[in-house]
């Protein structure tokens, strides 16, 4: 690892994707304080457990926090949380944000930063869309499977002079890092990926091997990625020829992996629905576009959800 900047951060969610890149980020000598809700207590006395093949990492001591702690002021404010808890978010970081902030967004979805940034106008908003194949297997335990890219993009344009300083301390952590000229661009690339893959690996029971490999679950996949691709052309932010193909690609070289939805099912928690879904087909319908079978995905997926945590 190179030397790091001199940028401080604070990671709210210390979860397979939070964990990972902030493990990364204080490995390579920045500043990192770790909010961990449920395994403050397990980190604070046992450290962080990162394994990967970029190498395995043991961070003791850690400076970890529980939400309701004082927590020291950082430059950056890593959103790590799924987006269902999107609504504590603003209470959340109320105490974290003071003028010139950089709050940077990890969530998978659409909108987030239009709500980040109406909430806190003092900060600077800044979206990291995370290709990561990554798992939290255990209290302050991380296993991370593959990729690893962050693409950052700037909610306002004014503040992409914060890009360089970030994709320093994340490069110093041995992350790819890239920076993209449009933010709402990049969030339906994304969503290209997570759609299909995070959707079907529920309602299918199937990793992205398995998907990949099947003729029928890949054709749907396929019509998936073809919807994202006209939402986000009638919302005027086309994808370049070749992309979807470029994106079937690099799933056929992934390892094997359960995307954070299918864990969420399996372990009975609230699916990110709404950022993924039906904020995205909103959009879309406001420009005039129908995406049928993204909706149809939807709706399947609310009602798996519903049935699977009325079981418990």
């Amino acid at each position: 690892m190179t030397a790091s900047t001199d940028l401080s951060f604070t990671i709210l969610g210390t979860g397979a994707l939070g964990g990972f890149y902030g493990a990364r980020l204080q490995a390579a000598g920045a500043t990192v304080r770790f909010i961990a809700r449920s395994d403050a207590a397990t980190i604070a006395r046992d450290g962080l457990r990162v394994d990967s093949p970029l190498g395995d990492l043991h961070l003791d001591p850690v400076e970890v926090y529980r939400d309701s702690d004082a927590i020291p002021p950082s430059d950056v404010v890593c959103v790590a949380l799924k987006t269902i808890q999107n609504q504590r978010l603003p209470a959340l970081l109320r105490p974290l944000i003071r003028p010139g902030t950089i709050i940077l967004n990890l969530q998978n979805g659409l909108t987030m930063e239009d709500e980040l940034a109406a909430a806190f106008p003092e900060a600077r908003v800044i979206a990291g869309m995370c290709y990561l194949c990554s798992n939290k297997v255990g209290p302050g335990h991380i296993v991370h499977l593959d990729y690893g890219t962050v693409s950052f993009a700037p909610f306002d344009e004014a503040d992409r002079d914060c890009l360089p300083a970030l994709m320093q301390a994340f490069s110093a952590g041995d992350v790819e890092v890239e920076s993209l000229p449009d933010l709402h661009q990049a969030r339906w690339r994304k969503l290209g990926w997570n759609i299909p893959f995070n959707g079907l690996s529920v309602l299918l029971d199937a990793n992205t091997d398995r998907i990949i490999a099947d003729p029928d679950a890949r054709r749907l996949a396929e019509r998936l990625m073809a919807e994202v691709a006209l939402g986000a052309n009638a919302c005027g932010h086309p994808f370049a020829p070749g992309f979807l193909e470029r994106l079937m690609h690099f799933t056929e070289q992934m390892t094997p992996y359960a995307p954070s939805m299918r864990l969420d099912y399996l372990a009975k928690r609230p699916l990110e629905l709404e950022y993924m879904y039906r904020r995205p087909l909103r959009e879309a319908e406001h420009h005039g576009a129908q995406l049928p079978t993204i909706s149809a995905l939807a709706d399947a997926l609310a009602f798996r959800d519903r049935s699977n945590r009325a079981e418990d």
